[in-house]
């Protein structure tokens, strides 16, 4: 096992990390800026065009990128560590799923007006990841268990349950709407205002204090309930704390880009094994270095292909992958641990 880095150390690393992310992308994109006149007088002229590029395209969808990313790898770190289990991530509770079902059946419907600046497929993604946690909490109450092994295999077959219900959605769907569906199901981050950015930032700043303060929990709890119950944290309460605010932070974000793949999979596994186990840490770092890793994702999605641009969920999936793969076996004692 690779020595733990310093605390300091990681931290350091990890802001200027996010810091480049942060001033790098948004400065860069297939349209050529003049940075002169970006900057030129404020608030931005109308018919200033590289200002309006710059504050109204690309500075809103980083920064949703970056909220997006943050969001997916706490609710990583937070799933892996009540479930005891590596392959868990922000979807394995069948928020995916439900968040899928959601958005499809707003397509199907053909609802395409807004509600209080959110549109109806953003509305029921959302309630859909919300149905599909309600149902894993109520069959893990018809058994009478709460242990994470009920958790898990709860959330696969309600997950597997609505991806049957997005298949027959699809498959009866006319073209236009099989688009539309299919585009929403790879995840993207094409379509962002302002409005959209500061209610997300909102919850998912709130979300994480409530997560950072649940840190000691976590770090028992990852040692088992067993070892949590005998160090005086109510197993049962912190599990279901955990996973609601987790699945919460998760819907609110897949609810406005689709689900995107292995952000909150592969960036909690490399910082475990930079940092180690304790969860304090842990969610600082890969939120960070998660939002970090989607704003060069999503900067590569739609810079590198021009003029086309290809979702930030294709890219993310072809890049997890490998790296997965990597920390497989590299750190196959790890990871089966």
């Amino acid at each position: 096992m690779t020595r733990p880095l310093s605390k300091n150390k990681v931290l350091f690393l990890t802001l200027l990390f996010f810091g480049a992310a942060l001033l790098f992308c948004p400065l860069w994109g297939t349209a050529k800026l003049s940075f002169s006149q970006v900057f030129q007088g404020w608030p931005p002229a109308p018919d200033n065009q590289d200002a309006q590029i710059f504050f109204n395209v690309r500075l809103p969808r980083v920064l949703l990128a970056a909220l997006t990313g943050a969001a997916m790898a706490a609710a990583g770190v937070v799933f892996q560590a009540v479930l005891r289990n590596p392959l868990a991530c922000p979807f394995t509770l069948g928020v995916a799923g439900g968040s899928s079902f959601g958005a499809v059946a707003a397509l199907a419907l053909g609802l395409s007006a807004e509600w209080f600046g959110l549109s109806w497929v953003t509305l029921f993604a959302f309630l859909g990841a919300l149905l599909s946690v309600a149902l894993v909490y109520l069959l893990a109450s018809a058994i009478r268990s709460y242990s994470a092994v009920t958790l898990l295999l709860a959330g696969v077959g309600i997950n597997y349950f609505f991806n049957a219900l997005v298949l027959l959605f699809y498959f009866l769907a006319d073209f236009t709407q099989s688009y539309a569906m299919m585009h929403w199901l790879m995840g993207s981050l094409d379509v962002v205002e302002w409005p959209t950015v500061g209610r997300l930032a909102v919850l998912e700043a709130a979300v994480l204090l409530f997560l950072f303060a649940l840190g000691r929990d976590l770090n028992l709890l990852a040692a088992g309930e067993e070892m949590a119950q005998a160090k005086g944290v109510p197993a049962f309460r912190a599990i279901l704390l955990s996973v609601l605010a987790a699945s919460l932070l998760t819907s609110a974000v897949v609810a406005v880009t689709g689900p995107i793949a292995f952000v909150g999979l592969i960036v909690p596994h490399i910082f475990r094994i930079w940092v180690g186990n304790d969860h304090r840490l842990l969610l600082g770092c890969g939120a960070l270095g998660g939002g970090a890793f989607l704003m060069f994702c999503d900067t590569a999605a739609r810079s590198c292909f021009g003029p086309t641009e290809i979702p930030v969920g294709v890219l993310t999936a072809l890049l997890g992958v490998p790296v997965l793969l990597f920390l497989l076996f590299r750190r196959r004692t790890y990871l089966l641990s």
